[in-house]
């Protein structure tokens, strides 16, 4: 029951989050403007469940006669916005907020937007009494011009209390000055994978040498961390021989807070204890470490290009935490992850709902949405590794990782990499199971 319940929460935020990607309905001549660069000076206020943030953000315009740039953020408050430092009004509406443009913007190809704003604890934004989170709803505390699978880069400034530490998208790059820490991320990654913590962490750090695992936690002292992340290093080397790519940042973290959160960011990951304390009990209780781990690689660096196509981060991932327990704990742990994918897809079918892989329709639970991407896409990864074999499926997984690193992708490009494996078409399969 615990492996289930689990999964079953992982996904209920994931649904969450791809069902608000539907509800921002975007004007007719709105212009098609998104964020290249995002720069955020962030101030988290632990008393009063605040961040305090201003941000710059580098936007490219696209072809297009729009009139108005929509911001995908309906969470926050923001009291101030200029593009090239000429001040503008500010229209909240469904969904976001809508910033009229000039007649010389319309035109330009390229504008630097300012906003001064706020954001409350709520989805998104989680504040304990010497903590701060984000997680799932990156629009709910940050200004986003684009939707959530637009990639850009972004620099991280938050101003904390002394003694406090921080992880935030890309690497560390000064403290600076006492209490101000500087993240940078300089490849362009999907917004929702966007993110950052801070509190009054416990740090222990496993290596020293590039990749560099990172552990922090609140109240965890240094024996509890490297107890519960014990097989950190052993899934890195796993994740790294069958991805045929070393890990993508130098420095991957892992943050341990209260509560039942299981969200992979770039280069970190935040687990809830909820999710991890098993493991004291069970070592074979490791899925958070491998899950969220997985995801650096699939679902972060490459990541699907539309939500039809969600299956290739979720399913590729569950599929993988599968054959991470295989090969630490053995055969039945594997076919233990198998079984129960097969039980949620049987569910489905039972409930007359039983959809191609990438379907792009409209879920009416996140039972069946999980059934799916997360089951179904796990079972077909586990078949293709059937058909093809295990040197010629492992082969084709590496082209695929390798082909597409820094891209978004679709299941055509899977497809592709793994008949040029397999040598030899795949059509049928992945039309029965995919299309």
């Amino acid at each position: 029951m615990r492996h289930i319940s689990r999964i079953g929460l992982y996904a209920f935020r994931r649904f969450a989050q791809l069902t608000f990607c539907t509800l921002v309905v975007l004007s007719a001549n709105a212009q098609p403007l998104t964020g290249q660069h995002y720069e955020l000076e962030l101030r988290p206020d632990f008393k009063a469940g605040v961040l305090h943030g201003r941000a710059r953000i580098r936007l490219q315009a696209e072809p297009g006669s729009g009139d108005v740039l929509v911001l995908r953020s309906p969470k926050l408050h923001i009291h101030r916005a200029s593009l090239d430092g000429e001040p503008r009004p500010l229209e909240q509406a469904r969904g976001g907020w809508r910033i009229p443009l000039t007649n010389a913007q319309t035109k330009a190809s390229s504008l630097m937007l300012e906003l001064d704003y706020h954001a409350e604890a709520a989805a998104g934004l989680v504040f304990g009494e010497d903590y701060v989170y984000t997680a799932f709803f990156t629009c709910h505390w940050m200004p986003c011009a684009g939707p959530d699978l637009s990639r850009a880069t972004i620099a991280i400034r938050l101003e904390l209390p002394a003694g406090y530490r921080s992880v935030a998208s890309g690497q560390l790059a000064t403290e600076g000055t006492p209490g101000r820490h500087e993240w940078q991320q300089t490849q362009p990654y999907p917004l929702y994978t966007l993110g950052f913590t801070a509190g009054h962490f416990n740090e222990v750090v496993d290596s020293e040498k590039a990749p560099r695992l990172r552990f922090l936690g609140i109240d965890q002292a240094d024996t509890a961390l490297r107890a519960k992340f014990k097989e950190s290093a052993r899934v890195l080397s796993f994740f790294e021989d069958k991805a045929g790519l070393p890990l993508p940042h130098p420095t991957y973290t892992q943050v341990l807070v209260p509560g039942g959160v299981a969200q992979e960011a770039s280069s970190f990951s935040l687990i809830g204890t909820r999710m991890l304390d098993p493991i004291l009990d069970d070592p074979k209780e490791d899925w958070v470490i491998a899950h969220e781990m997985a995801h650096q690689w699939w679902g972060n660096l490459i990541t699907c290009a539309t939500w039809s196509d969600f299956w290739l981060n979720e399913g590729l991932t569950v599929f993988m935490t599968a054959a991470w327990k295989q090969h630490r704990w053995g055969e039945d742990a594997y076919q233990r992850e198998m079984v129960l994918a097969q039980q949620r897809w049987q569910s489905a079918k039972e409930a007359d709902f039983d959809k191609p892989l990438s379907w792009p329709g409209n879920y009416p639970s996140l039972k069946s949405k999980r059934a799916i991407h997360y089951s179904k896409g796990a079972l077909f990864f586990d078949t293709l590794r059937g058909e093809l074999g295990e040197q010629a499926f492992w082969d084709g997984l590496r082209r695929y990782t390798r082909n597409n690193a820094g891209r978004s992708v679709r299941a055509a490009d899977l497809q592709v990499a793994m008949e040029a494996s397999a040598g030899r078409s795949l059509q049928t399969l992945f039309d029965a199971w995919v299309y």
